[in-house]
């Protein structure tokens, strides 16, 4: 990840992130989560979890949730730990491929919601992340992945961002003993930038 970027903008970016909720960004799967919530002491692993909107949402929803929020970029992760100050959620400054801080603190959770962190990870990362999080997922679990399309060469160097395809990534994952359950469609961006769009995919271990 080009992190010089988002250390430099992170005051501005996380009021973006912020600014949008939950449920608008996630309506196109969030039935495929509800159910989890009902489950006592929920366990959530958020990773890339920005200025921790999603982990707030996820503590206001299940109540007992344990939840984990991972962000690479400390002043995000500073502000986001400001931001859920009065929330019960661990944060760690930890990222993927390896997931070091959160393999040594924690076994595994029902859902694992990973947000464009796949866009920062050639192929290589790309295997052995989801190794790591097959790793840490339960066995009825559910894995969350959103990942960016940009199609501005410029933004995407500017982030460090790559372009996946998701049949490839499909195949990495059932490598990893995880399978492909639901594909979104492509949807706009939230903030309004035409050159990129939001796709989801879930996935369950096999």
């Amino acid at each position: 990840m080009t992190a010089q970027y988002y250390e430099q903008n992170a005051l501005k970016l996380a009021k973006l992130y912020q600014s949008d909720s939950f449920e608008s960004l996630h309506a196109n799967w969030l039935t495929h989560l509800t159910p989890y919530f009902n489950r006592q002491k929920l366990q959530f692993l958020d990773i890339g979890a920005g200025a921790g909107r999603d982990a707030k949402f996820i503590v206001e929803q299940s109540q007992g949730a344990e939840v984990v929020a991972v962000e690479p970029v400390s002043s995000i992760n500073r502000l986001g730990q400001a931001y859920t100050r009065d929330l019960p959620i661990v944060w760690l400054r930890d990222e993927l491929p390896c997931l070091y801080e959160v393999k040594k603190k924690f076994e595994a959770f029902d859902v694992i919601l990973v947000s464009s962190v796949f866009n920062y990870l050639d192929d290589s990362a790309c295997v052995q992340a989801l190794l790591t999080i097959r790793q840490l997922l339960k066995p009825q679990g559910l894995l969350i992945v959103k990942l960016r399309h940009c199609n501005d060469s410029a933004h995407l160097k500017e982030r460090g961002l790559t372009n996946i395809d998701i049949d490839t990534l499909s195949i990495m994952a059932h490598s990893a003993d995880l399978e492909l359950e639901l594909t979104t469609a492509q949807e706009p961006d939230a903030q309004g930038r035409v050159h990129t769009r939001w796709q989801t995919l879930l996935f369950k271990p096999i």
